[in-house]
C-alpha cells in the first residue's frame, strides 16, 4: 500500500494540474453558466418584441377589428394602424417590420397583402390568413342572412380526440413535460459518456504505452509489482475523472441556485419532478460504469502497445465501439424501443449508453435496467483482471505485433 499511494498520487496530480484538464473543466463550466442563462441570452439576441407590425385598410372599422383579433394570437406583438402610404414608407425605412394591407371585395370576400423587406414567415402568413378568414365568414354569413347560431354550426370543427392505450408495464405517471426533460437529461448524459470515456480511455492507454516505450517501466517494477503499478495508474485516472465530474456537479448546483436554473427550465416548458431525478441518477450510474469499462479496456490496449506512435491505431477498436454505441443511442433517441436498441443494450461495451437511452422508455422496467448494470459490473471485473494479467505478462515485451504480445501475456504465469 505504501508503494501504491505514491504512484496513485503522482498520476492523479499530474493529470489534474495539466493545462488540458484545467481548460476543459473551465470550458464546461462556461457552458453550464450559459445554459443556466439561456433565456437571458435568447432575449438579448431576440429583438422580435421590438418589431412593429402595422395594419392599413380603407375601412377603419375592419382594421381595428382585425387588430384586436390579431393581437390575441400574440399579446406581446406591437401592432399599429396607419394609412397605406405611411406603412409602405415605414417598411422601406425599416421603421416597421411588416405591413398588412386589408381590403374588402364586392362579393364580401376579404384579401390581404403582407409587405416586408423579405418574404414573410409562414407563421405570419398563417396567422393573418386564419384571422382574416374568420372575418370573411362573418361577412358572407351576413350577406346570406345567416344567423350567428347557424354560422357557428357551419364553422364548427368536427370533434376529434385521442386516447393512448399503454402497455401493462408502462409508467402512467410521467407527464409530457417530464418526458421532454428526461430526453434532455439522457441527451446530455450520452454526450458526457462519449466524451469523458473517449478522453480518459485515451489518456490511460497513452500513459501506459509511454512508460513502456521509454523503458521507464524497467526501473519502476524493481520497486513495485506490475499489478500494483497498473492499478495505481488506472485508479489515478479514474480519480481524475471523478474530480472533474464532481467539479461539474458543484458548478451545476451553483448555477441552479445563483441563476435560478429551475425557473429557466420552466420557461422552456419543462417541469422537474421525481421521475427526472430517477433518470438523472441512472445517468450518473451509467456514466461511472461506462468510464470504468472503457478505461480498463484502454489499459489493456496500452499494455499491449510498445510504441507511443502506435497507440492511436491500437486504441481504434475501443474508440469504434464507443462511437457505435453513441450513434445507435443518438439515432434512436426518439424510438428507444426498437429491437436494435433492446439487443444492443445487453452488449457490455454498448450497455452504458444504450441502456441509459432505454430509461426514458415507459416500456423498460427497472429490472431490465438493473440487469444492464449487473452486466456492466461483471464486465468491469473481468476487464480489470484481464488488464492485470496482460500488463504483468507484457511488461518486458518489445514486440511490435499486438497479437503476439497478447498471446505471450496470456501464457505468462
Amino acid at each position: 500500500m505504501n508503494k501504491f499511494i505514491p504512484t496513485f498520487w503522482l498520476t492523479y496530480w499530474k493529470k489534474v494540474s495539466s493545462k488540458s484538464f484545467i481548460f476543459s473543466t473551465l470550458f464546461m463550466i462556461v457552458i453550464f453558466v450559459a445554459v443556466s442563462n439561456a433565456d437571458k441570452i435568447y432575449d438579448f439576441f431576440d429583438k422580435s418584441e421590438d418589431d412593429i407590425t402595422v395594419i392599413s385598410s380603407s375601412d377603419k372599422v375592419l382594421a381595428t377589428a382585425f387588430k384586436d383579433s390579431y393581437q390575441k394570437l400574440d399579446k406581446n406583438k406591437k401592432l399599429k394602424i396607419v394609412d397605406f402610404n405611411k406603412g409602405e414608407s415605414g417598411i422601406k425605412d425599416e421603421k416597421y417590420k411588416i405591413l398588412i394591407d386589408i381590403r374588402e371585395n364586392k362579393d364580401k370576400t376579404l384579401e390581404a397583402k403582407v409587405y416586408s423587406t423579405e418574404y414573410a414567415d409562414e407563421d405570419v402568413m398563417s396567422a393573418v390568413r386564419s384571422t382574416l378568414t374568420a372575418f370573411q365568414s362573418n361577412n358572407i354569413a351576413k350577406s346570406l342572412n345567416l344567423s350567428q347560431e347557424n354560422l357557428s354550426r357551419v364553422m364548427s370543427e368536427a370533434k376529434v380526440t385521442d386516447k393512448v392505450i399503454k402497455p401493462n408495464n408502462a409508467n402512467d405517471n410521467v407527464s409530457e413535460q417530464s418526458k421532454a426533460l428526461n430526453t434532455a437529461i439522457v441527451y446530455a448524459g450520452l454526450f458526457l459518456i462519449f466524451i469523458i470515456t473517449l478522453n480518459y480511455g485515451s489518456q490511460i492507454a497513452t500513459e501506459i504505452a509511454q512508460e513502456k516505450s521509454s523503458r521507464v517501466i524497467e526501473m519502476i517494477i524493481t520497486s513495485i509489482s506490475p499489478i500494483t503499478h497498473l492499478m495505481a495508474k488506472i485508479l489515478g485516472v479514474i480519480a481524475v475523472a471523478a474530480t472533474q465530474m464532481l467539479i461539474y456537479a458543484v458548478a451545476i448546483v451553483t448555477c441552479a441556485y445563483v441563476f435560478n436554473l429551475g425557473e429557466t427550465i420552466s420557461k422552456f416548458g419543462f417541469t422537474f419532478d421525481h421521475e427526472n431525478i430517477r433518470i438523472l441518477i441512472y445517468a450518473i450510474i451509467f456514466l461511472i460504469l461506462g468510464l470504468l469499462i472503457y478505461i480498463s479496456a484502454s489499459a489493456i490496449v496500452g499494455s499491449l502497445t510498445n510504441r507511443i506512435e502506435d497507440i492511436a491505431q491500437s486504441i481504434m477498436p475501443v474508440t469504434m465501439m464507443n462511437m457505435i454505441a453513441f450513434y445507435i443511442a443518438m439515432f434512436s433517441l426518439t424510438k428507444p424501443d426498437t429491437m436494435l436498441v433492446k439487443v444492443a443494450s445487453y452488449v457490455p461495451f454498448f450497455t452504458p449508453q444504450i441502456m441509459l437511452l432505454r430509461t426514458i422508455s415507459t416500456k423498460t422496467s427497472d429490472i431490465e435496467i438493473m440487469i444492464g448494470i449487473i452486466i456492466c459490473i461483471i464486465t468491469i471485473i473481468l476487464l480489470f483482471l484481464l488488464a492485470a494479467r496482460i500488463y504483468k505478462g507484457s511488461v518486458f515485451s518489445t514486440d511490435k505485433n499486438i497479437f503476439k504480445n497478447f498471446k505471450r501475456a496470456l501464457k505468462t504465469k
